[in-house]
């Protein structure tokens, strides 16, 4: 816990201080501990984060391309020779570079080399849902795959369930697919995907398989796999109903594979913009119709989520996101929808979850979305929990630039603290 009035600082290895040393062993260009790391990774949920934030740490350098060279067969460099490709694709789209759409279809192959040398592992299916962002106009049809319940849209659901038939609830891939509906063009539907359609039945089926290069057959958890993917899902805002979406069917093959086959179709960051400007889409409305698809999505995962499960504060980051992009009154963080998503989120992942599984940064967003709703009390305690690390988001788009972001984080953390009392040095 923080001592009062401490300053917490951000570390994006946060309390796992095994992985900590990792990373500063990658910053001096040497694998051989990351690679010590990850063998002994065991839980998904675990592994997930750690490739992640490895990933980020290793995509300015070749410390994976050395680590491959030594061991050219090794699942685990393959894994991270995709998610280091995602890495790259991402921030090459974002800067808008010449290179971003080769570094996408790097990336892609890698992710999809992946798929075959760790058929078990949820990591590269996550890589590919991860790289269906920069698909915005969902050109390939593993993109646009029919949706597994209305009114949620066409979109990547076949890769979201690959990666939940191997790891259920995986934290990830729902945020994942929130990226990718945030960045979705259109206000339709779009097409019915060429790679497969919605089945009928009592409950989600198996996929069957994929074709392409590195096909794997996910076998051995289906049921739980894809009732993660697609049944359990749910997120918060003013308009919800509250009542849970039935359980979705699973797409069976998928096809289509990929960049290289959209050779051609493909578009570069600037062109897609400007090609949305000479169609004439309003922007706003537009932007409007993105964030209530993402807030469809998560009220639809978080209401079907177990208890413990993260995916129960995919409504706050929604809020959050709307609060960036629309300010503060859009957000509407004073209304009794934002201030029931904060308690529910308090209740369903906070009090259920173990200590040593809550990310970082959900921690953040809850303390943020209590305190935002005035629960100052259930605030004080996420923030105990919170420690010496804390996350710049969401805390920077309440302040003014990035650098703040740890002002506006104390003053509410002091704040939460006051109206509960003395509050407990340690």
């Amino acid at each position: 816990m923080a001592r009062e009035g401490s300053r917490p600082c951000y570390d994006p290895a946060g309390p796992d201080h095994a992985l900590r040393a990792v990373l500063q062993d990658l910053r001096t260009g040497r694998w051989m501990a990351m690679r010590t790391l990850l063998a002994e990774t065991t839980e998904a949920w675990l592994w997930t984060q750690r490739t992640q934030i490895l990933a980020a740490a290793a995509a300015g350098s070749d410390v994976v391309r050395a680590w491959l060279a030594e061991e050219p067969d090794c699942a685990h460099a393959a894994v991270m020779r995709a998610r280091v490709g995602v890495e790259r694709a991402l921030r090459a789209r974002r800067e808008r570079h010449l290179r971003a759409h080769e570094l996408w279809i790097e990336a892609w192959d890698a992710a999809q080399t992946a798929t075959g040398l760790a058929p078990r592992d949820p990591v590269p299916w996550i890589c590919l849902l991860a790289l269906a962002q920069l698909d915005p106009g969902q050109r390939w049809a593993e993109h646009r795959a029919a949706p597994p319940a209305p009114p949620l849209p066409p979109g990547p659901w076949e890769l979201l369930a690959e990666a939940a038939a191997r790891d259920p609830y995986n934290r990830e891939a729902h945020h994942r697919m929130l990226q990718f509906l945030y960045a979705r063009e259109g206000g339709h539907d779009g097409p019915t995907a060429a790679a497969g359609t919605a089945r009928s039945g009592a409950g989600p089926e198996a996929p069957t398989g994929r074709t392409g290069a590195g096909s794997e057959t996910a076998t051995g958890r289906t049921d739980a796999g894809l009732t993660a993917a697609t049944s359990r899902t749910g997120a918060g805002d003013d308009t919800a109903t509250g009542h849970p979406v039935a359980g979705p069917q699973q797409v069976a093959v998928r096809t289509g594979a990929g960049p290289r086959e959209a050779a051609g179709r493909a578009v570069a960051a600037p062109e897609v913009a400007a090609g949305r400007a000479r169609t004439g889409v309003d922007e706003s409305s537009d932007l409007h119709r993105r964030l209530d698809e993402a807030s469809g999505y998560a009220r639809w995962a978080a209401g079907q989520a177990p208890p413990g499960s993260a995916l129960h504060l995919l409504p706050l980051y929604v809020r959050v996101e709307r609060h960036r992009r629309l300010g503060e009154r859009q957000a509407r963080w004073t209304t009794e929808t934002a201030a029931r998503e904060a308690r529910t989120a308090l209740t369903s992942w906070f009090e259920q979850a173990p200590a040593d599984r809550r990310a970082q940064p959900d921690l953040n967003h809850l303390a943020h979305a209590l305190w935002s709703t005035g629960q100052y009390a259930a605030a004080a305690a996420v923030f105990e929990a919170i420690g010496p690390y804390f996350t710049p988001p969401p805390w920077m788009y309440r302040a003014r630039g990035r650098d703040r972001a740890v002002d506006v984080f104390t003053a509410a953390r002091d704040r939460c603290r006051t109206a509960t009392g003395p509050a407990r040095a340690t």
